[in-house]
């Protein structure tokens, strides 16, 4: 897959994710002769990976920083520069260059074209979709509808005898211990 003109191509390995899934924005930024901060600075793109640090349910206050799960920086080391999620990643090679950030879209949407897909996968999705569909023919019945609410009281129902069931056992420990307490 060609992602770069022939005088800005950079190592393949800049398009492969580290282990914790974040690409190299620095490297790639240097080989188009621009500066990561130029575009992590903006408000827009702050804005942005707050957004998605809040969607993944991680604290937005340690992005931009060596903690950080979708912008993060480090300063020296083995693999120092800024490191983004995919999310961010895309949006940065459209600011390095919107051919850039189409070709990258487009490799990967080919790679998973060509891609080799699980059979059980396939036969999974389908069932899914069918459950899907039955449930919401079903929905429309009103007998359906109590099966639903009497599922539901059913299992709340077994909480409360499993919470009971465990509060007998606890009790039967305890005296158990307090007897031999007494034995002893």
């Amino acid at each position: 897959m060609e992602l770069l003109p022939t005088n800005a191509r950079p190592k393949e390995s800049l398009f492969r994710a580290n282990d914790d899934g974040l690409f190299n924005a620095s490297s790639l930024a240097k080989e188009y002769g621009k500066d990561v901060y130029g575009y992590t600075r903006t408000q827009k793109v702050k804005d942005m990976v707050k957004d998605i640090s809040l969607e993944y349910g991680l604290d937005p206050a340690q992005e931009f920083t060596d903690k950080g799960n979708i912008v993060r920086v480090i300063s020296g080391g083995t693999a120092p520069g800024t490191w983004m999620h995919l999310d961010v990643f895309i949006k940065f090679l459209g600011w390095l260059n919107p051919k850039l950030e189409r070709d990258f879209i487009k490799g990967v949407i080919e790679t998973n074209k060509t891609a080799s897909i699980d059979p059980h996968q396939e036969q999974l999705a389908k069932v899914e979709a069918e459950i899907t569909t039955l449930k919401k023919k079903l929905s429309r019945n009103p007998f359906y509808k109590d099966l639903i609410r009497k599922e539901k009281e059913a299992k709340q129902i077994r909480k409360e005898i499993e919470k009971g069931q465990k509060n007998i056992r606890t009790n039967l420990i305890e005296t158990s211990k307090n007897n031999q307490k007494l034995l002893k």
